[in-house]
């Protein structure tokens, strides 16, 4: 999933001022499962919630900006002032955020922290400026082959669970409409028998497949590849219920018009995906992303990092899948 650099630009609401948050803040109640969309961080997401409804965001994404320190897109301060507010506004309403590393664009921090210590304490740093309990790790292109810094966050990670046994992680990751690639799947397995990572999901990216799949079917590919995944992830984890299995399994795809031409995600195929996953009890639903979630200018059709190049409502997309949410 792409990194827009021009995130400051975007819409900027009035936050509640910090009379109104400064009472201690109740624990969120996660619901399982849940609809957690990617949104980059300069919205107003506690009005985002109450407009609409959405309890659950996933904020990307958390980058190195060429040092061992996470930064917005690499390139602004976590903990701002605005969104510090925002989230704390967020939470007294019964939502909260998730906070994910890395992404298409940009270098993930185990690609440049020069070891496990200092990727630890970076990584630790965002759990307590944002007083987090969920971190995503979308881990995309070279990274899959990057075996140092695989190892390098690994070690971390088994750090961070270690330290913080509260904090769930997600690891969103590429799949095919038959399931998980090969180097996908040794991922996993090496995380769990070589460095003893708890994935507590693992979120698949439905998206951008390229040629030999139907375009126009982007509903059913989601369908099969997390039916698929289901497959893998028992083979991996034998101990493990069916259900236990799906809710593991995260759904996330690119709304409207993909990267990839001519696929498309509809809106009929998020109302088939949402079906889906409050049947089976699938752990996590999201999208990419929930900028996207409105008509380009004029039904403009166009693959745009702020419409879904496709006629649609404002927001068709996050009512739909926001049933999923418990």
């Amino acid at each position: 999933m792409r990194v827009v650099s021009l995130f400051f630009l975007l819409l900027m609401l009035p936050i509640l001022p910090p009379s109104q948050t400064e009472t201690e803040t109740p624990a969120p109640a996660w619901g399982e499962p849940h609809f957690a969309p990617y949104i980059y961080p300069s919205y107003n997401l506690a009005l985002l919630n109450r407009t609409i409804g959405v309890r659950y965001f996933t904020l990307a994404f958390v980058l190195s900006g060429g040092e061992c320190v996470g930064l917005w897109q690499g390139s602004a301060q976590l903990d701002q002032y605005f969104l510090v507010q925002d989230i704390r506004n967020l939470r007294t309403q019964g939502g909260d955020v998730i906070i994910s590393f890395g992404g298409a664009g940009g270098d993930e921090l185990a690609q440049v922290c020069d070891d496990v210590e200092s990727l630890t304490a970076a990584y630790q740093q965002v759990i307590d400026l944002l007083d987090v309990t969920h971190l995503d790790f979308d881990i995309e292109g070279d990274e899959m082959d990057d075996g140092i810094s695989i190892a390098r966050r690994f070690e971390a990670i088994a750090n961070l669970q270690a330290a913080n046994p509260d904090v769930h992680m997600s690891f969103t990751l590429g799949v095919m409409p038959d399931g998980l690639p090969h180097l996908t799947q040794r991922f996993i397995e090496n995380g769990i028998v070589n460095y003893g990572v708890r994935f507590d999901l693992i979120n698949l990216m439905t998206m951008d497949y390229g040629g030999g799949t139907a375009p126009d079917q982007m509903g059913e590919h989601a369908i099969s590849a997390a039916e698929a995944a289901h497959e893998q992830l028992a083979a991996l984890y034998p101990d493990k219920s069916d259900a236990e299995l799906w809710a593991m399994i995260g759904i996330t795809p690119m709304i409207g018009l993909n990267d990839v031409d001519p696929e498309e995600f509809t809106l009929e195929d998020a109302a088939m995906v949402t079906e889906f996953a409050i049947e089976r009890g699938i752990g996590r639903l999201a999208m990419w992303s929930m900028e996207r979630d409105r008509e380009c200018v004029s039904g403009q059709r166009a693959v745009m990092w702020n419409c879904s190049g496709i006629l649609q409502e404002e927001y068709a997309f996050s009512q739909i899948f926001n049933a999923v949410t418990g």
